[in-house]
């Protein structure tokens, strides 16, 4: 939903929560974790976006016919499309892991598994974003070793933004966090608030999508932030022992 959201602001150009403004380009997106129709379209529209800008990579046509685009061994092809859609500002990638064909806990194949996508960003100036999760049992440790698989995905990036729930002692929702935990062009910490808003889609009677609304900017360091929103919220969303604990 965040990424969907950073999506919106670069099709039409608009105001980043800081206050600044995006210059207006195309957005890229390759998602395995949701079909864009039913879930990634809805939230773009949802947040303001314009769908004349954002593509959706779907299948690669090959000698054998149609099959699942494969971010690991379809370069290429996907090179090939961002020239052809051209000013392309924004590529986002769910899951980033998706892109790595060996194992990707190992530093080594990662880079070498990434350097292709980092390359052809470079290439085309455009930012890549790439969506992962954090390894359970990892609290209290730094944000970047949290990040599922080897060290390598949070040491190649340049920004690494965390999200995080502080979920008050009843269970019920208290408030989001969209945190920077590593910078390499700029400063490292401090974020901002954010809510999830769902509703119905206007135009599309029935068609249910969520959006992000950013809120207040926060300071501090993330890993003295998800501390706090750790000790709040034992275990994920839905998690049978926090479930329990909260019961009992």
């Amino acid at each position: 939903t965040l990424a969907l959201a950073m999506a919106a602001t670069v099709t039409t150009g608009g105001v980043w929560p800081d206050g600044k403004t995006a210059p207006p380009g195309n957005v890229v997106v390759w998602s395995c974790e949701d079909d864009p129709a039913d879930t990634l379209l809805p939230r773009l529209l949802m947040s303001g976006g314009d769908p004349r800008r954002a593509h959706f990579i779907r299948d690669v046509l090959d000698a054998d016919g149609a099959r699942g685009f494969d971010p690991a061994r379809d370069m290429r092809e996907l090179a090939d499309a961002l020239d052809r859609i051209g000013n392309v500002r924004l590529l986002i990638v769910d899951p980033i892991v998706s892109a790595v064909a060996g194992d990707s806990h190992k530093n080594a194949e990662v880079r070498r598994a990434l350097a292709p996508l980092v390359d052809l960003a470079e290439r085309i100036g455009c930012a890549l974003v790439g969506i992962t999760h954090f390894s359970k049992g990892t609290a209290g440790r730094d944000p970047t070793e949290r990040i599922t698989g080897s060290l390598a995905f949070g040491a190649l990036a340049r920004v690494v933004l965390v999200a995080a729930k502080h979920q008050s002692e009843d269970g019920d929702d208290a408030r989001r966090v969209l945190l920077r935990a590593k910078s390499n062009i700029g400063p490292d910490d401090g974020g901002f608030t954010y809510s999830l808003r769902q509703a119905e889609l206007p135009g599309h009677p029935g068609v249910v999508a969520s959006c992000a609304v950013f809120g207040e900017a926060i300071e501090g360091a993330a890993r003295d932030i998800l501390a706090e929103a750790d000790a709040t919220n034992d275990g994920a969303d839905g998690d049978s022992l926090a479930d329990a604990k909260r019961f009992l």
